[in-house]
């Protein structure tokens, strides 16, 4: 039997323990607004990672679920094999090994009272219930690998970090600088959001951006001084026809108008008006030309008065050739496994975005085959949990860097 299929075959053994614990994860509301709720998640998935021996901290956070870090693995012997330090006493010491980092996140989309409504539940070899899929499988894969290693049946070639935030659904503003100090220190990052529909990694991200146009008018009576007034909506109409010109389909890049609000009542010609845009794009250069011509725009009404931001709150995550590599070798270990591990890209952000963006080789997508992200139709498939959990202990075996 090859390594990978003892892995598997260990992984398969944990089967009952996975799906306590993923409907206890599941059981926990937690929207990103409630840091209490997300907080509950991490208490558990901490008390999971201390059973199987690993090295837990939890990094308070002000404004959003705390960040929490279970780390385990040996640092490589750095003696001389027979407990000596191979270096003089008034030398450095050798840096620390560079870690192998894997991500994913406590919060979910779905407000507090649907665990309730919409309890988790397994028929068959699926399973249902709020985040099931986005991403609590994720979190029980990590858990599974520090089982792996408590019971000596993982043997990584690098220490291991599993670094999970609490606001991933709304970019991470306030987890991010520990996302990008964690990733500063590993020499890979593999990410464990939902995979692709066919269970590919997702070697590629778009960037997710933010465009805010408020347009400041003059309010007037609609009957009686019409022409002493500015309304500011039909200056955002024009303002929205505007910014929908500079999507490109073919590039990638797309703009949508989401939300739109402005006016005071039918009879008062419009004081403002306000609309907020989603924006995708495929690589930072995108983003620069879109940023440029949007903080250019200027009043088709030369009386109006317009407030612009655009921010980018996920940076692109480019298919880089250290990207590739790193995908080709996690695609020999699923093969050996059992199984083939496609590639593709995708318009979400997720926090692997701000670690490839840094210049860490990200591998992102490894988490268990499903469906229904976001949507109430959300499950998971449970026969592939094992499978993905030996996918990822084998990269950790065999890979060192991309």
């Amino acid at each position: 039997m090859s390594r990978e299929r003892d892995l598997l075959a260990y992984f398969e053994s944990q089967a009952g323990f996975a799906v306590d614990l993923l409907g206890r994860l599941v059981s926990i509301d937690s929207p990103t607004s409630d840091k209490e709720g997300v907080d509950r998640v991490g208490t558990l998935a901490a008390a999971e990672f201390r059973a199987a021996g690993a090295a837990v901290t939890s990094i308070p956070q002000q404004g959003a679920g705390d960040v929490l870090r279970a780390a385990f693995g040996s640092e490589p012997d750095t003696t001389d094999g027979r407990g000596a330090l191979p270096f003089r006493g008034d030398a450095e010491p050798p840096a620390p090994a560079r870690s192998a980092l894997l991500l994913g996140h406590f919060d979910t989309v779905w407000p507090r009272g649907e665990a309730a409504r919409r309890p988790f539940r397994v028929e068959g070899a699926l399973a249902s219930g709020p985040g099931v899929f986005d991403m609590k499988a994720g979190i029980v894969l990590c858990v599974l690998l520090a089982r792996a290693f408590k019971e000596r049946v993982l043997r990584p070639r690098l220490p291991i970090v599993c670094l999970f935030s609490g606001d991933e659904e709304t970019g991470s503003p306030v987890s991010r600088p520990r996302i990008e100090t964690e990733a500063r220190a590993a020499r890979y990052v593999l990410g464990l959001e939902p995979c692709n529909p066919d269970g590919g990694a997702k070697t590629a991200r778009k960037g997710v951006g933010r465009v805010i146009v408020e347009v400041i008018g003059v309010p007037a009576h609609a009957g009686i001084d019409p022409d002493k007034g500015v309304n500011a909506i039909e200056e955002l109409a024009a303002q929205v026809l505007a910014l929908k010109v500079l999507q490109d389909r073919a590039a990638g890049t797309t703009l949508h108008a989401g939300l739109i609000s402005g006016g005071v009542a039918r009879n008062v010609v419009a004081p403002q008006a306000r609309a907020e845009f989603d924006v995708r794009v495929p690589a930072p250069e995108e983003w620069k030309r879109l940023e440029t011509s949007v903080l250019n725009l200027r009043p088709r009404n030369p009386r109006a008065r317009l407030r612009v931001e655009a921010t980018l709150t996920h940076p692109p995550m480019v298919r880089t050739a250290a990207i590739v590599s790193l995908h080709e070798q996690a695609g020999r270990v699923a093969r050996q496994v059992g199984f083939s591990l496609g590639e593709g890209s995708t318009g979400g952000g997720s926090d692997g975005s701000y670690c490839a963006a840094i210049g860490v080789p990200v591998l992102d997508g490894l988490g268990v085959e499903g469906e229904g992200a976001h949507a109430e139709t959300e499950r998971v498939r449970l026969d592939r949990i094992a499978p993905r959990a030996a996918l990822l202990a084998g990269i950790l075996e065999q890979v060192e860097s991309a």
